[in-house]
């Protein structure tokens, strides 16, 4: 099943063979743009749906049938009860785009006008995912992907008809392949004016409207393989380790297609995916990385900081070739620690993140961050947290509320997601948002909109 879609059991209702086909159309076409055949609008789909299954069950655990529930209760204007029916979806369907518009809908949030505003990620960024498919970015930003490296060359997946599609996108103004809830660029003011754009190449794209494109990406960021030494609750139930033919594998699919669409990049970014020095297969990439001309490019690694000692950094090379350098903590206190980065240990992390002030102290790195993924176990820390990282001379910190990857159950999900605004400790959660929100453009907040305009109320 696509990402973000429940691996659970499908309920009764869904043996019907043409309503089950239904919600695989629904699933498939949050991955597709128009100029697939494959592809149906969605309200259609569920149009469709609601004439089987007339009366959903809102109680049902399937993100496809509390959806029709949500469309059902949208049309009967029950607005207070498809909110709270889109939100129960999108547990299990976390990336899906037109669950994310049932749910504005529900809300009555506006979709802002950008026409006249560019995003650069399309025209400039490439990212992998665990499946082979590449995205131009993160796909709970943008869950359309381009191509799939296990399938399609460099080339073929750079300039594909999903790529121009979604490029299209941006040059009307419709956006209508990105996430407003996920997106930061798009929920907040990220976007630049087109008359703006200061790179004449970009500019001149711009005017033009182009799609096809005959550079390559300037950015890459590698996410396809999950390995890590932790599993955190919030991401993974159990750990993650490729086994010796995966890793073999991966290491041909880079060679064959990630190694040529370097050839414009200035940027490489390992990982969001698990960790660059959990996974065997990172850690050849870096290895191999600057014995194949790339001396141009900078390396940019999100890690959890446990496995990059000052021998590892030594073995691997890195020395001059690393730009930022992003740590995910989660926490300010060993206790919580211990719960949210499992099984990872606070103590070595101390050690380590001594290392990385050092890195940023001596500029032989030229960006230290620290992330914190926002849930009910950790919130109260974050003015802990962004002291803790002010200690250590970083450049600053990033909060991101909680996010369904399917690791969770719905019920687990709904007790650590704290930003649900019907979470029984949301008002405190907000009084300490507010808080720090003042140590802002430090601390970045991602993925809580809503939040953050009643924290400002």
């Amino acid at each position: 099943m696509n990402a973000g879609t429940t691996t659970r059991e499908l309920p009764d209702a869904l043996a019907d063979g043409q309503l089950r086909a239904l919600r695989l159309q629904y699933d498939e076409v949050n991955t597709l743009t128009e100029s697939s055949l494959r592809y149906r609008d969605p309200e259609e789909i569920l149009a469709a749906a609601l004439q089987i299954l007339p009366e959903p069950d809102e109680e049902a655990g399937d993100g496809f049938i509390q959806a029709m529930a949500a469309s059902k209760a949208l049309r009967e204007g029950r607005m207070q009860r498809a909110e709270a029916l889109a939100q129960k979806a999108l547990v299990g369907m976390q990336n899906n785009l037109h669950v994310q518009s049932l749910l504005a809908r529900a809300t009555g949030t506006p979709d802002k006008p950008r026409e006249g505003l560019f995003c650069r990620s399309p025209f400039e960024n490439l990212e992998t995912a665990p499946n082979g498919e590449v995205y131009f970015c993160c796909p709970a930003w943008l869950p359309k992907p381009i191509g799939n490296m296990k399938q399609d060359g460099a080339e073929a997946i750079w300039n594909s008809p999903a790529a121009r599609d979604i490029r299209a996108s941006i040059h009307d103004g419709s956006y209508r392949h990105c996430s407003r809830l996920h997106c930061p660029k798009l929920s907040g003011a990220g976007l630049e004016r087109t008359e703006d754009i200061r790179r004449p190449d970009l500019a001149k794209l711009a005017a033009a409207r182009r799609v096809r494109l005959e550079r390559g990406p300037a950015n890459v960021i590698l996410s396809h393989d999950r390995s890590c030494n932790l599993a955190c609750p919030s991401c993974r139930s159990g750990l993650v380790l490729a086994r010796k033919d995966e890793q073999s594998a991966m290491n041909a699919l880079v060679e064959r297609v990630i190694f040529p669409l370097l050839a414009d990049a200035r940027r490489l970014r390992i990982t969001a995916s698990g960790d660059p020095f959990g996974s065997g297969h990172f850690q050849h990439v870096l290895r191999q990385l600057f014995q194949s001309g790339n001396a141009h490019l900078k390396v940019d690694l999100q890690t959890n900081g446990l496995l990059l000692t000052p021998a590892l950094w030594q073995r691997l090379n890195l020395e001059g070739h690393v730009g930022s350098l992003i740590v995910s903590v989660d926490a300010a206190e060993a206790e919580t620690y211990a719960k949210v980065r499992w099984p990872g240990s606070f103590e070595v992390l101390q050690k380590n993140l001594s290392f990385f002030k050092d890195l940023r102290a001596e500029n032989r790195i030229a960006r230290f961050r620290l992330d914190f993924v926002v849930q009910t176990q950790n919130y109260q820390e974050m003015s802990d947290f962004i002291g803790l990282a002010r200690e250590l001379g970083c450049d600053g910190v990033k909060f991101q509320m909680i996010r369904s990857w399917g690791a969770m159950s719905p019920t687990d999900f709904a007790e650590q997601h704290i930003g649900d605004r019907g979470h029984p400790a949301y008002r405190s959660f907000v009084a300490a948002l507010a808080v720090a929100r003042r140590q802002a453009p430090f601390a970045e907040f991602w993925g809580m909109q809503a939040a953050l305009q009643d924290a400002d109320a």
